[in-house]
C-alpha cells in the first residue's frame, strides 16, 4: 500500500528537494592556492586575515571551529561540521588536513606556507604553514576556554531545547519544531553533523495519508494478547523518534513461541524507523553504548533469550532501565581517563523465553504477549513503504509535539486513579501520550480506545495494574528479601523432613492450636539464626500472634542471603535495609525500644515481622487477585 498518492507525494517531494537546493547554495568556494579571497568588501591575500580576524582570533569564515578545551584535549568542528578531538602531541600535518578536509584550498589561503620565488619572481604557495595553524587553534581555545563533550554534546534523534521546543537531529541538519537549522551550536549544546538518517515528511501529515500508510493495517494482523498492544506498538515507534526529549523512556518486551511473529514485529519496526534504528539480534551492554554513543536513537534487539548463563542479557536489561531514566553512567578508559555515558533510548527487545527481570525492571517496560496463529491462519500481506512512513510519524509528532505535555500528564492522572504508581504512571502514560499524539482522537475511536475528549476511564479499568503481566512478578524489594528468608531450609529435620522457615511458622500456628510449640520452633529457627516470640510479649497494643527476630548482623543468618543482591561482606549484609524498606506496611518494625532479642547466646538489634499482618497482608492480595 503506498503511503502517498497523487498530490500529496508530488507535494512531499517538492518540499525534498526544495530542501536539498537550499542546502547546495549554501556550499562556499575557495580560492585557488595562492590566490586572494574577497571578504566583504576586502580583496585579502594569502595570510593577510588579521584586519578582520574572528572574536577567538581565528580567521573569518573558517571552517574548522574551536570549541574549546578539557584538560590536554582540544575539541574543534572540523570542515564537515563533525566534532572532533586533539591531543596536545596529535596536531601535525595529518591532522590539520583531516580537519580541513574538502576545505583545503582555503587553508593554503589562510596559513600560507611561502617557497622560495622562482626565477626572481614574487614567492609562492606551495603548502600550509602547521605551526601557525597550531598558534590559531590554541589561541582560539584559550579564548573559548572550557568545554566539555560529556555535558555538551547531542547526537542524533530527539531532544529539547531550554524553552521546550522539540529538536530533531537528522544527522546532516537540525529540526527545530520542524524548521531547518545547520547543526552545530544552538541554545547552548553542539550537534555535530552525522550521517544523515530519516528526516520529517515536507508538509503535513493527515488522518487520511496516516491511514494509507498500511502501519494500522500492518499492525493489525498480529495476534496480540490484548487490543491494547497494538496500541503500546505505536506509542513506542513514536517515543523511539521523540527519544531524549521524553521525560521517560519506555521500553518493551515481546514474548512468544517460534513462528508467532516476533521477528515479523521486529521487520515492521526496523522498516518504520529505517537507518533511525540501532537493531540487533546479539549484543552485549557494552556494544550497545559503544554503537549508540551520543545518539537517543531507538534500540531494537531480537531473540534476547534466557539461557544458562543470564549475565549478558541482564546487563541489556539494565541498560534499558538506565536509558529509560536517561542516568549517567561512568566508564573507566585509557590513560586512566574516565568518561561518562548518558543513554536517552528507547528499548525494544523479544524472546521466546524472557529472561530473569528484576521488579525494578518489570515496572519499566510494557509486557507483549504474541498469541500462537490458528490453524489455517492467513495474514492478508500488508507492505509499508519505509521511505516515508517513518518519516510520516515524525512530522506527525513535530506538528503535534506543543500538546505532548499536558497529554501526558492527562493520561498520567487517569493511570494514577486506576492504582498506578509513579513508575506505571511514567511507562503507560508516555506510551498512550505518544500513541495519542500520532492518532488524535479520530483515528483512536476508529481502533476502539478510549480518547480525552471521550474520557480515559476506560484506561484505567484496561490497564489496572492486577490485570497486567508485567506487574505480575513486580514484587516490592523488602518483600522479595523477606520471602527469600521464609523459604530457606533449615539444617534440621523434623518428621524426616527438612521445613522452610515458612513452613515451621505455619506449623507453629498463630496461638496455641499449633503443630508444633514455641520452644520446640525456635530450637529449629537458631540454626538460621532466627527466633520468634509472641507479639503480646513484644509489641504495644497486640493480642495474639507471633513476632519473626531477624539479626541484622551474623553469619549463620548471612548464609541464607549468600549469592542473592541482599548478601553483603561476612556477617555483615543489606537484608535490614531492604526489610524496613517496608516500615510502612504495619508488617516490619525497628522501633530500638523493643528490636533488642537473645539468639544463639548473643543478644542482638533484629528486624521484626509482625506475622498476623503479614498473613493478613497476603489475604487482602489474595483478594485483589481474585477479584482481577
Amino acid at each position: 500500500m503506498s503511503a502517498a498518492t497523487g498530490t500529496d507525494a508530488i507535494a512531499a517531494g517538492y518540499g525534498d528537494a526544495k530542501r536539498r537546493l537550499h542546502r547546495r547554495q549554501g556550499n562556499v568556494k575557495d580560492p585557488a592556492r595562492g590566490q586572494p579571497m574577497a571578504i566583504g568588501d576586502d580583496i585579502v591575500p594569502p595570510g593577510g586575515w588579521q584586519h578582520l580576524a574572528a572574536p577567538d582570533g581565528m580567521p573569518p569564515g573558517c571552517p574548522v571551529q574551536v570549541l574549546g578545551m578539557d584538560g590536554d584535549v582540544l575539541y574543534v568542528i572540523d570542515a564537515l561540521g563533525q566534532l572532533a578531538s586533539i591531543t596536545d602531541n596529535a596536531l601535525g600535518q595529518k591532522k590539520i588536513q583531516r580537519l580541513f578536509l574538502h576545505r583545503m584550498p582555503y587553508l593554503y589561503w589562510a596559513f600560507p606556507r611561502w617557497g622560495k620565488p622562482k626565477g626572481g619572481g614574487q614567492a609562492n604557495v606551495d603548502g600550509f604553514d602547521t605551526v601557525a595553524v597550531a598558534d590559531a587553534l590554541y589561541t582560539a581555545a584559550g579564548e573559548k576556554g572550557m568545554w566539555n563533550a560529556g555535558d555538551r554534546v547531542r547526537g542524533l534523534g530527539g531532544w529539547t531545547d531550554r524553552a521546550g521546543n522539540f529538536v530533531y537531529h537528522a544527522g546532516e541538519v537540525l529540526f527545530i519544531n520542524g524548521r531547518e537549522r545547520a547543526t552545530g551550536d544552538y541554545d547552548g549544546q553542539f550537534y555535530p553533523r552525522r550521517p544523515g538518517k530519516p528526516e520529517p515528511w515536507a508538509r503535513e501529515v493527515t488522518d487520511d495519508m496516516l491511514r494509507n500508510t498500511g502501519l494500522l493495517q500492518a499492525l493489525a494482523n498480529f495476534t496480540f494478547e490484548r487490543k491494547i498492544d497494538a496500541i503500546f506498538i505505536l506509542g513506542w515507534l513514536c517515543a523511539a523518534f521523540l527519544g531524549a526529549a521524553l521525560p521517560w523512556r519506555p521500553m518493551i518486551f515481546v514474548v512468544g513461541d517460534r513462528g508467532v511473529g516476533k521477528s515479523t514485529l521486529q521487520a515492521l519496526i526496523k522498516g518504520v524507523l529505517g537507518d533511525a534504528l540501532h537493531a540487533t539480534a546479539d549484543t552485549t551492554p557494552a556494544g550497545i553504548y559503544q554503537r549508540v554513543g551520543q545518539d537517543s536513537l531507538p534500540v531494537a534487539v531480537d531473540e534476547l533469550e534466557a539461557g544458562a548463563n543470564n549475565d549478558r542479557v541482564k546487563g541489556v536489561v539494565a541498560l534499558a532501565r538506565l536509558a529509560a531514566s536517561g542516568a549517567v553512567q561512568f566508564r573507566g578508559g585509557s590513560n586512566h581517563v574516565g568518561t561518562s555515558f548518558t543513554a536517552k533510548n528507547c528499548f525494544f527487545m523479544s524472546a521466546i523465553n524472557m529472561p530473569p527481570v528484576p521488579s525494578q525492571d518489570l515496572s519499566r517496560m510494557a509486557l507483549i504477549h504474541l498469541r500462537p496463529r490458528p490453524a489455517g491462519y492467513s495474514a492478508k500481506p500488508v507492505t509499508v513503504d519505509a521511505d516515508t512512513v517513518g518519516r510520516m510519524v515524525l512530522r506527525r509528532l513535530i506538528d503535534r509535539w506543543p500538546a505532548f505535555e499536558v497529554t501526558y500528564q492527562t493520561y498520567r492522572e487517569a493511570l494514577s486513579r486506576g492504582g498506578h504508581d509513579g513508575r506505571g504512571q511514567d511507562t503507560y502514560g508516555t506510551l498512550l501520550a505518544c500513541a495519542d499524539l500520532l492518532l488524535g482522537d479520530g483515528l483512536l475511536e476508529e481502533m476502539g480506545m478510549p480518547t480525552i475528549d471521550g474520557g480515559l476511564d476506560r484506561w484505567s479499568q484496561m490497564l489496572a495494574p492486577s490485570s497486567l503481566p508485567e506487574h505480575e512478578d513486580a514484587t516490592d524489594n523488602w518483600r522479595r528479601c523477606l520471602n527469600h528468608l521464609l523459604t530457606a531450609r533449615i539444617d534440621a529435620w523434623r518428621g524426616g523432613v527438612r521445613h522452610t522457615v515458612g513452613q515451621l511458622l505455619d506449623d507453629l500456628g498463630d496461638g496455641s492450636n499449633g503443630a508444633i510449640n514455641l520452644a520446640d520452633a525456635n530450637v529449629l529457627l537458631a540454626q538460621v539464626d532466627l527466633k520468634v516470640r509472641d507479639a503480646q510479649d513484644v509489641l504495644p497494643n497486640q493480642i495474639g500472634g507471633k513476632v519473626l527476630f531477624i539479626p541484622n548482623q551474623g553469619k549463620m543468618i548471612a548464609e541464607v542471603f549468600k549469592g542473592e543482591v541482599w548478601a553483603g561482606d561476612g556477617s555483615t549484609g543489606s537484608w535490614p535495609g531492604a526489610l524496613r524498606q517496608g516500615l510502612h506496611t504495619g508488617v516490619i518494625f525497628a522501633d530500638k525500644r523493643f528490636n533488642r532479642e537473645r539468639i544463639n547466646g548473643i543478644e542482638r538489634r533484629c528486624t521484626l515481622v509482625n506475622l498476623r499482618e503479614l498473613n493478613f497482608l497476603m489475604a487482602r492480595e489474595r483478594g485483589d487477585a481474585e477479584e482481577a
